[in-house]
């Protein structure tokens, strides 16, 4: 309907009808129409759209990383751990891989070459195409990260020893600096036996043969373990693999430890 003309009855204001409304630009005592007011299911299709953008941009930005010229050429082996969510061999790691944010970072001491973790593999399966995988590509630098799958299958510590140190001997042999990372906690499994896996024992016994072999440890498992042991909130979904953010912290803590 139009709005009524000068000489129409002024209406009357329905909260209080024994109080007139002062003159409004559409005529003398005419009510303005009530502001709009945003509808709760329009607020929500708001908000989502919002989250919407700020999701999509963070993804577009991930794939802006790139990696570091700095450092020298490396390879990379380990377990799903470091492959994650990668899907080149020779680019940037994914974003559940701890690896990327190491070596898109430039102080890093690590030009990679290569990331040649497979998903799944135990420490004598990496030792087993550790020639044709990682030594052919003549790496100055080798990062060897694996023991978790040797602990969740109940793999012997002394057998888990046995296939680092053939890699680490290899690489040392071929004249590369060779990098140990340690393996992560792991709470809620048990191994083929009934037994809960810990990898408390492994983690130890990696540390003393790296250093009698003279390579460098890293331990960067603090990073994402909780005061009293296990995992840090937030850091993993199943008690085995970080999340993101998990594979974030781990990464820079690592970072932190080889920085240049």
């Amino acid at each position: 309907m139009g709005q009524p003309g000068p000489s129409a009855a002024a209406p009357q204001d329905c909260r209080n009808p024994a109080r007139g409304r002062a003159p409004t630009p559409y005529g003398p005592h005419v009510l303005a129409p009530a502001p709009r007011r945003r509808t709760p299911r329009l607020a929500a299709v708001l908000a989502l759209a919002v989250a919407v953008v700020v999701v999509l941009g963070g993804a577009r930005w991930a794939t802006h990383a790139e990696l570091s010229e700095h450092g020298v050429r490396t390879v990379v082996i380990g377990d799903s751990i470091t492959q994650a969510d990668s899907r080149s061999v020779t680019g940037v790691p994914g974003e559940g891989s701890w690896l990327r944010h190491v070596v898109t970072d430039d102080r890093t001491p690590w030009r990679l070459v290569a990331n040649v973790a497979v998903r799944g593999q135990r420490l004598d399966e990496m030792a087993a195409r550790f020639a044709e995988d990682v030594l052919a590509r003549e790496p100055a630098a080798v990062v060897i990260a694996g023991g978790t799958n040797d602990a969740l299958q109940g793999v012997p510590v002394a057998t888990s020893l046995r296939h680092l140190r053939a890699m680490v001997v290899a690489a040392q042999e071929a004249g590369a600096a060779v990098w140990v990372v340690a393996p992560l906690p792991v709470t809620g499994r048990t191994t083929p036996a009934g037994e809960p896996v810990d990898t408390t024992w492994l983690r130890a016994a990696q540390h003393v043969l790296v250093d009698v072999l003279g390579a460098v440890w890293v331990d960067a498992s603090g990073a994402v373990s909780a005061p009293g042991g296990g995992w840090r909130a937030g850091a993993t979904d199943d008690g085995v693999h970080p999340t993101d953010r998990g594979a974030r912290w781990l990464g820079e803590a690592v970072l932190a430890q080889v920085a240049r």
